[in-house]
C-alpha cells in the first residue's frame, strides 16, 4: 500500500529505534525481499545491526557524527561505514570537512547524503552553505555526495501550509546547478508520501506507515492501514479481595466491593507507563478489565471481577492493533497527548516479540 502510495518512487524503510518498538531484525525478515530499496537509521550502531542480518541494499544514518567524539575514533566509523555501504549524513561545514578528511581515493567512494534544514531547525545544512559545500565535494577525491534531503515537521497536521513551505524552500534548493548531479533527492515522511505527491522526488521515507500508523485524524487513505503490534501478557494469578482494601504503591485504590483481582507480569520498566495506574485497560477475549492500583516497575494489577473465565496463564491483551480499542496504540497515544510511535518505542526489551500470521 505504500508503494502504491509513493507512485512508485523507491523506499527508503525507517528503522530506526528498533523499527519503532516492533524490533529492526523481525521487521527485515519481513520486508526482505519487498523492494526495499534503502534502509534508514539513527545510529551507526543501529546500521552495523542491519548488517549483521546480510542486508546488501545501502543504509542510511540519518543522526549526524557526534563532533564531541575523539577525531580518531570518528576518522574509525567513517572508514567502517565506507568498507560497509553504509552512507553518513552532512548537516554542516564541520561535518562535511570531517568526513572529506578521511576519505581516501583508491578505497572506493564513500558515499554521503546532505540534510538542508528548511525550516524544522533541528539539524541540517543552512541553504546558504550549500554551495559552497557541494563545490568542496567535488574537489574532494574518494568522496561523493550521493543524495539531498530534508524532513518535514508539519506533514501529519491536518493543514499543510507549514509543510509547503517547507516544500518550496526544498524544491528552490534542488533547482540550483551545483544540485543537479545529486542522484537521490528525498524528503517524504509517512504523511507526505500520502498527502503530498509533489514531496516523492527520487525516494521516499516512510516511518510509522510500515507500521500500520497512519496520520491523526481521519484520512481515507492511511486508515487502510493496519496497526501491527500487540502485547498480550499471561495472567500470573487472580485472587480476591475483601470491599474497602487497598491494592499497589500509594494506596491509591480501595475495592468498592469484594474484587477479584489479576496480575500482570510488566510494568513501567517493560514500558507500560505509570500514567495508566487507574487509568489503563486491557482485555480478555474482548472483554475489558481496567487497570486499578499504580503500575509498578514489574507488576500491574487488573480487576478480573466480570470476566470469571480470566485464569491463571490467561492471555491478557495489554495492547491492541484494533485501532478503535481504547487501549490500541492510537487510543493510548491520544489518551496520554503524545504520538503512537513514542507508545510504541516504550516497550523494552523483556517483552518478546515474535512474528504472527
Amino acid at each position: 500500500m505504500i508503494q502504491k502510495a509513493a507512485a512508485g518512487a523507491p523506499v527508503c524503510a525507517m528503522v530506526k529505534g528498533s523499527a519503532y518498538g516492533h524490533d529492526a531484525a523481525l521487521v527485515v525478515q519481513v520486508l526482505r525481499g519487498a523492494g526495499i530499496a534503502f534502509w534508514g537509521t539513527a545510529t551507526l550502531n543501529e546500521a552495523l545491526e542491519l548488517r549483521a542480518l546480510k542486508l546488501r541494499e545501502p543504509i542510511l544514518v540519518m543522526r549526524p557524527l557526534t563532533l564531541h567524539e575523539p577525531e580518531r575514533e570518528i576518522a574509525g566509523q567513517i572508514r567502517l561505514m565506507r568498507r560497509l555501504g553504509i552512507r553518513p549524513t552532512i548537516v554542516n561545514s564541520e561535518t562535511f570537512r570531517l568526513i572529506a578528511g578521511t576519505a581516501a581515493p583508491g578505497l572506493g567512494p564513500l558515499c554521503a547524503h546532505i540534510k538542508v534544514d528548511t525550516g524544522m531547525s533541528r539539524n541540517g545544512c543552512p541553504p546558504e552553505e550549500l554551495p559552497a559545500i557541494l563545490d568542496e565535494a567535488r574537489a574532494t577525491r574518494g568522496l561523493r555526495i550521493e543524495g539531498i534531503f530534508s524532513h518535514f515537521s508539519c506533514a501529519d497536521d491536518r493543514r499543510l501550509d507549514c509543510a509547503r513551505k517547507q516544500l518550496a524552500r526544498f524544491a528552490s534548493v534542488i533547482t540550483g546547478k551545483a544540485v543537479r548531479s545529486i542522484k537521490i533527492t528525498h524528503m517524504a515522511n509517512s504523511g507526505a508520501i500520502f498527502r503530498m505527491p509533489q514531496a516523492r522526488f527520487d525516494m521516499v521515507r516512510p516511518g510509522r506507515a510500515i507500521y500500520g500508523y497512519g496520520l491523526p485524524f481521519a484520512d481515507k487513505d492511511s486508515e487502510r492501514l493496519a496497526p501491527v503490534m500487540r502485547i498480550e501478557a499471561p495472567l500470573l494469578a487472580t485472587r480476591w479481595i475483601k470491599k474497602g482494601s487497598a491494592c499497589g504503591y500509594g494506596c491509591t485504590y480501595r475495592m468498592r466491593r469484594a474484587t477479584r483481582i489479576g496480575l500482570l507480569p510488566l510494568g513501567y520498566a517493560d514500558g507500560y507507563s505509570r500514567r495508566w495506574s487507574n487509568a489503563g485497560a486491557v482485555d480478555f477475549e474482548g472483554r475489558l478489565a481496567p487497570v486499578i492500583g499504580r503500575v509498578s516497575m514489574d507488576l500491574t494489577i487488573i480487576d478480573v471481577t466480570s470476566i470469571p473465565e480470566a485464569q491463571t496463564g490467561s492471555a491478557i491483551c495489554v495492547l491492541s492493533n484494533r485501532r478503535e480499542a481504547p487501549h490500541s496504540m492510537e487510543s493510548m497515544a491520544r489518551k496520554l497527548g503524545t504520538i503512537p510511535h513514542e507508545i510504541g518505542c516504550a516497550f523494552g526489551r523483556r517483552i518478546q516479540r515474535v512474528l504472527c500470521d
